[in-house]
């Protein structure tokens, strides 16, 4: 299993909390410079991308990796609709999109999209 995480103090946060587990490689970097990087097969990914979406190198290395699960975790309705297109594009089918109110009072809305190949 790998994560990603580019914040150095997550990824502190990280390898403490996960010491214990000895099947999680913890990257610290973006997902542009590491995901191109991963050889390994896996069934799933989940991504929490900033609100300006995924990175262009990021998806493209996300779908070149072909996990048969995506869970896209979106605080950008915009940003999840152009990456969802890409995905789509590439064979991915959106099964479900649930937005959640985090922000109550606020225009600010979270969207969890599950993709399946």
């Amino acid at each position: 299993m790998h994560s990603v995480e580019s914040a150095p103090s997550a990824v502190a946060d990280a390898r403490h909390n996960l010491s214990a587990h000895t099947n999680i490689i913890i990257h610290e970097g973006t997902t542009e410079s590491i995901l191109p990087t991963l050889t390994d097969r896996f069934e799933a990914a989940v991504i929490d991308p900033p609100r300006t979406g995924m990175h262009p190198a990021a998806l493209a290395a996300l779908i070149g990796l072909r996990p048969e699960r995506v869970v896209y975790v979106s605080c950008d309705p915009a940003t999840l609709a152009r990456d969802a297109k890409l995905l789509t594009a590439a064979g991915y089918h959106l099964l479900d999109a649930q937005p959640i109110d985090m922000f109550p009072q606020t225009y600010h809305i979270e969207t969890v999209a599950f993709f399946r190949l």
